[in-house]
C-alpha cells in the first residue's frame, strides 16, 4: 500500500549521515555537498547512499568481459521493486542506479521509474546498452532520470545513442572498459565523445580472470596520460583504488576503497544483496528491511574484497578527511549512530498498554501519522517536526524497547517522554550510540534437561550461544530478524529475533526476559553474571540538554535534589519521581534512570581554534585532570578521533561533574560529556534476573 504523507520533492537537498560527516544531496542536479566537522564527527551512517539495483539478467547482448552471473534468476516485479526501493528512500538511500541485465529489457522499466520518480525523492540513472533506447521510450523516461549511461561496445549503434541523447536535452555520460587493446584508439573515441556532447566518461577497470583484459603498469601509465589530455570529463572507475596515481582525486589523502557494502551496496536480479557485482556471494532479500538488515549485519564480509583479479581494494582503510566543506556535482552509475529508548514499567500492564497503543498507527521510517498525533496531543507532548517512527517496537514483560539503527539524531524524543509521562522509566536512552547494540536475553528453565534441549536449539538455529548460571541461560542475542510466517504481520527485526526466543522458550518450557544493550568490546560474559549487582537503595537520574539555561531552570524544579554544571544534570536519591523524567523530555532533555552504584563519566575535549588537530595528548590530560578528582575516582585517557577523552568511574558522580565542566573552562576547552552506569551489562543482568523470578511466580501460578 503506498504512502498518502505529502510526497518528497527532488527539487530540495536531502541530508544523508556519513561516517564523521553529514553530506547533503540535490537528487535533481546531482550536487553533493559534505560537511566535515566538530558538529559532524559523531555522525554514523544509517543507510547506504546508493543503491545499484541489478533489476533483470535479462540481456540482448553477450558480451565476453561482462561481470554478472548469466544463470541468476530475474525475481523482481514491478511492485517488488518498488516497495524495497521506496523502503531504503524513507531510511535514508539517496540515489538508484539500474543496471542488470539490460534494464531496457525488464518488462514494466518505464512504469517503475515513473512510479519512483512520483513517490520518492531518489535520484534516478540506469545503464544501458543503448540498443533498446527509442526516441519513444526516451520521451517517456527523460523527466524522471538524473542521468543515463551508455555503454560502449563495438558493434551497438552507440553513435546514433549518444545523439538521440544529445539532442533531447537529458543529461548522459559513457562507460568505458579500459582494456590493453582500446588503449591505442581511447585518445579518438574521447575526442569523438566531446564533439558528441558527452558529459563525462567512466573508464572501468576490468575485473575477472582474463589476463588479457588487465593492464600491466605501462599501460595504466599510458591511462593517466590519455585522462591528463581526455577533451571531455574523465573519471575512474572506484575499481582502480589507489592505482593511477597521477589522476587527482576528488578527496585527497585517502585511501583509495571504493566504499562497496559501505557506501553503496548491489541488489542483485535474483534479489540478493552484495557488496559489489564481483563479489560471489551475497545475502538473500525481499524488503527494505532485508536490505538494511543485511547491510548492517553483514558488514565485515561487505567491506572485504572481491575475490577477483583485479580488485584494488586496500585490506586497511584510513578515510578520515580533514574538516571543511566540500561541494561537488555528479551522479552515482551502475558514513550516524543507533537511536535507542528501553523502558521499564512497574506494570506488565503498563508496558503492554504503551506498546499496544504505538503499533496501531506505527510505520517504520516514517513520519508520525493521524494516530501518534492524536495520541500524544492527548497526553499534552510536543511532537519535534522531524520526529520518524522507530524502526523496531518490542516488548518482553515489563520492558520495552524502541530502535532505529543509524539515526542521525534523535528520532522519537516525544515517545521518551510518553514512557516518563505513563509512569515508566528509560533505563536506556540512546542517541548517537556507536558501540554495537544487541539483545540480551535470560532464560530460566525448571530443570537441567530442558536447558540443555534449548541450549542447543539457540545453536541449531543461528540464534544464540548463551551462558549457562544454574538453571538460567543469558548473553547478546544479535538482531537478525526471523523468517515469518504466512499471514503474521511483520515487527521489525527485533520482534522477529524475540520472536525466535519466544518460541524456544514455549517449547521448552522457560520464561524469558531481554532488555537491548550497547556492547562495547568483547564483554566476558562468566565475570558479568558472576559480577555483584548494583545497589538498589538508591537511584540516579542523569540529563542531557540543549543548554546551560535550560538545564538550570530545570534543576529548580526538581526539588533540589539535581546537581548541574553547563548543560548537564545528575540527581541521585531513595526514589526518582517518573514526572521528573516528563518533565526533562518536555523541556528538550534526554532523561536516563540508572541503579545507585558507580558512574561512569565519558568526557571529550577540544579546543575551537584547533578543530583539526589534537588539543591536549591523552597522557597531559590525565596529568592535569588528576587534581580535580578525588583518590577514590578511577580515572583513564585515550583519543577519540583526534580529540582527548577521560572517562571517571565514581561513586560522587554529583561531585565530579562540575569538577569537570571547572576543568574543561579553566583550560580553555570544550567538552562533550555522556553517562553510563559503571557495568551496564551488569545492570542489565541484575534486572533480567529479576524479571525471570517475577515471570516464573506468574507461570507456577496459572
Amino acid at each position: 500500500m503506498e504512502d498518502a504523507s505529502p510526497l518528497p520533492s527532488r527539487d530540495v537537498f536531502r541530508p544523508h549521515a556519513l561516517d564523521g560527516a553529514l553530506l547533503w544531496f540535490h537528487p535533481r542536479t546531482g550536487t553533493n555537498v559534505r560537511w566535515d566537522g566538530a558538529a559532524t564527527r559523531r555522525l554514523t551512517r544509517r543507510a547506504p547512499r546508493v543503491a545499484l539495483f541489478g533489476i533483470t539478467n535479462r540481456c540482448n547482448l553477450a558480451c565476453s568481459f561482462c561481470s554478472r552471473d548469466r544463470d541468476a534468476g530475474s525475481a523482481w516485479t514491478v511492485d517488488g521493486a518498488f516497495d524495497v526501493l521506496s523502503g531504503l528512500a524513507r531510511r535514508g538511500l539517496l540515489e538508484v542506479a539500474f543496471g542488470g541485465g539490460e534494464p531496457l529489457a525488464f518488462a514494466g522499466f518505464d512504469e517503475l521509474l515513473t512510479r519512483l520518480a512520483e513517490r520518492t525523492g531518489l535520484a534516478l540513472h540506469f545503464t544501458t546498452n543503448g540498443t533498446l533506447l527509442t526516441e519513444r521510450r526516451l520521451r517517456a523516461l527523460a523527466p524522471h532520470v538524473g542521468e543515463i549511461r551508455v555503454s560502449v561496445y563495438q558493434d551497438t549503434p552507440w553513435e546514433d545513442r549518444l545523439e538521440l541523447l544529445a539532442a533531447s536535452g537529458v543529461t548522459f555520460g559513457v562507460n568505458v572498459l579500459a582494456t590493453p587493446a582500446l588503449l591505442p584508439s581511447l585518445p579518438a573515441l574521447l575526442a569523438r565523445l566531446a564533439r558528441l556532447g558527452c558529459r563525462d566518461v567512466a573508464l572501468l577497470r576490468y575485473v575477472g580472470l582474463d589476463p588479457d583484459n588487465h593492464l600491466d603498469r605501462d599501460g595504466e601509465r599510458r591511462l593517466a596520460e590519455i585522462i591528463a589530455d581526455s577533451p571531455v570529463r574523465a573519471r575512474l572507475s572506484v575499481c582502480f583504488g589507489d592505482r593511477l596515481e597521477p589522476v587527482p582525486r576528488l578527496f585527497d589523502g585517502v585511501d583509495g576503497d571504493c566504499g562497496a557494502g559501505l557506501d553503496f551496496v548491489t541488489i542483485t536480479s535474483d534479489r540478493t544483496l552484495k557488496a559489489c557485482s564481483f563479489q560471489k556471494r551475497g545475502a538473500p532479500v525481499r524488503s527494505a528491511d532485508d536490505v538494511l538488515a543485511a547491510w548492517s549485519a553483514e558488514r565485515e564480509r561487505l567491506l572485504g574484497p572481491a575475490p577477483l583479479p583485479g580488485c584494488a581494494r586496500p585490506a586497511r582503510r584510513k578515510a578520515q578527511l580533514s574538516d571543511g566543506i566540500r561541494i561537488w556535482q555528479g551522479f552515482s552509475g551502475n558514513n550516524s549512530g543507533d537511536c535507542v529508548l528501553v523502558g521499564r514499567f512497574e506494570e506488565l500492564e503498563d508496558a503492554r498498554r504503551y506498546i499496544d497503543d504505538l503499533l496501531p498507527g506505527w510505520t517504520p521510517g516514517e513520519p508520525y501519522g493521524a494516530a501518534w498525533r492524536t495520541l500524544l496531543e492527548r497526553e499534552g507532548i510536543r511532537l519535534d517536526d522531524e520526529e520518524v517512527a522507530p524502526g523496531s517496537i518490542a516488548r518482553v514483560g515489563a520492558s520495552v524497547m524502541l530502535h532505529t539503527d543509524m539515526a542521525v539524531g534523535d528520532d522519537f524524543p516525544s515517545l521518551r517522554a510518553l514512557l516518563w509521562k505513563r509512569g515508566g522509566r528509560a533505563v536506556y536512552s540512546g542517541v548517537h550510540e556507536h558501540d554495537p547494540v544487541e539483545l540480551v536475553a535470560g532464560l530460566r528453565f525448571e530443570d537441567a534437561a530442558s536447558l540443555e534441549a534449548a541450549d542447543v536449539a539457540l545453536a541449531v538455529d543461528d540464534i544464540a550461544v548463551l551462558e549457562r548460571r544454574g538453571l538460567d541461560l543469558y548473553g547478546p542475542v544479535p538482531i537478525r530478524g526471523a523468517s515469518l510466517s504466512a499471514g503474521t504481520p511483520d515487527l521489525g527485526p527485533l520482534q522477529g529475533t524475540i520472536s525466535q526466543l519466544e518460541a524456544i522458550a514455549e517449547r521448552h518450557g522457560a520464561v524469558l526476559a531481554a532488555e537491548l544493550a550497547p556492547l562495547p568490546g568483547e564483554p566476558h560474559w562468566p565475570e558479568m553474571l558472576a559480577a555483584r549487582p548494583p545497589r538498589d537503595d538508591r537511584a540516579r537520574l542523569w540529563a542531557s540538554f540543549p543548554d546551560a539555561g535550560t538545564a538550570a531552570t530545570m534543576a529548580d524544579s526538581l526539588d533540589g535534589r539535581a546537581v548541574i554544571a553547563d548543560r548537564y544534570l545528575i540527581a541521585t536519591s531513595s526514589r526518582i519521581p517518573a514526572r521528573y523524567g516528563f518533565r526533562i523530555q518536555r523541556a528538550g532533555g534526554n532523561a536516563e534512570w540508572m541503579d545507585g552504584g558507580p558512574v561512569r563519566l565519558s568526557a571529550t575535549f577540544w579546543r575551537r581554534s584547533q578543530e583539526t588537530t589534537a588539543c591536549m595528548a591523552p597522557e597531559a590530560l590525565k596529568v592535569a585532570l588528576r587534581p580535580y578528582l578525588t583518590a577514590e575516582d578511577e580515572l583513564a585517557t585515550d583519543q577519540e578521533w583526534i580529540r582527548p577523552r577521560a572517562t571517571v568511574i565514581t561513586g560522587e558522580p554529583g561531585r565530579v561533574l562540575p569538577a569537570l565542566i571547572g576543568f574543561a573552562r579553566s583550560h580553555g576547552l570544550e567538552m562533550w560529556l555522556d553517562a553510563a552506569p559503571r557495568d551496564r551489562i551488569v545492570a542489565v543482568i541484575a534486572r533480567l534476573k529479576d524479571d525471570l523470578a517475577r515471570a516464573q511466580r506468574a507461570a507456577r501460578a496459572k
